[in-house]
């Protein structure tokens, strides 16, 4: 942009047929035009405010350390009621992974589920 705006003062020629002898197309020239002075972005993702943060990440782990047996829905809501962190349930499902306790089936399963979801917790512990 410099080099164009300079050399048409110095020449007194109009900015538009720089481009043509840059061998740009005048939309080109233009779109950088209109660019000029902004950061360039590379297309990266730009944070958005529902993500969750670091701190929140890890405080759900932490919770879900303390207590394996609770499914990601109670685990949520527990959460909130001990002030530990604010969240939806399917953040707490995504930032604990697998790990979670996901109930699922008739009466009874609940219980069962948990039980071996213990288990399980306990043999990837190694007790």
């Amino acid at each position: 942009m410099d080099f164009v705006v300079g050399w048409s003062k110095r020449t007194e020629l109009p900015i538009k047929v720089f481009p043509l002898w840059l061998a740009l197309s005048p939309a080109k020239f233009y779109s950088w035009k209109r660019r000029y002075g902004m950061a360039n972005e590379h297309n990266g993702q730009i944070p958005r405010d529902f993500w969750l943060e670091e701190h929140e990440r890890q405080a759900i782990l932490d919770f879900h350390e303390q207590h394996p047996l609770e499914g990601y829905r109670r685990s949520t809501f527990m959460m909130l009621d001990q002030g530990v962190v604010a969240v939806s349930p399917s953040s707490v499902y995504v930032a604990a992974g697998s790990s979670v306790a996901v109930p699922r089936g008739g009466p009874g399963h609940h219980a069962d589920q948990r039980a071996w979801n213990a288990i399980g917790h306990m043999k990837s512990r190694g007790l």
